[in-house]
């Protein structure tokens, strides 16, 4: 399982609290939306300020991560068994803390669909 401190993104953004979400990210829209998410959930998470104006989205830490140089990027320390688990893309980060957090999807996702689909 790989600490916190494994991922090179902490050396430049190092983590307060090493045992919440560590969310990278700024305030224009696909930011925001996770940062909505991770409040409506109570999720505990340590918020991290990528700056495009200072370039950070380029910087190797960041493309460690992320090599798409998107925000919102996270590492859950406490991922699926345990283990730590980077993501990245605001949709795909949105479904993970959904199904963490219990809220916002149904279990049964399948049925759900039939009935939406007729």
């Amino acid at each position: 399982m790989a600490a916190l401190t494994d991922f090179p993104i902490s050396r430049k953004w190092p983590a307060q609290h090493p045992d919440p979400i560590q969310l990278y990210s700024l305030p224009p829209p696909n930011g925001v939306k996770v940062s909505i998410m991770l409040e409506e959930t109570g999720l505990p998470y340590e918020p991290h300020l990528v700056r495009f104006d200072a370039n950070d989205q380029m910087s190797p830490e960041f493309l460690s991560l992320n090599p798409n140089n998107k925000i919102p990027a996270i590492i859950d320390p406490n991922g699926p068994n345990g283990e730590s688990l980077p993501l990245f893309e605001s949709g795909a980060i949105l479904v993970y803390l959904a199904a963490k957090s219990g809220r916002f999807m149904p279990e049964d996702t399948r049925s759900t669909m039939k009935r939406c689909n007729g």
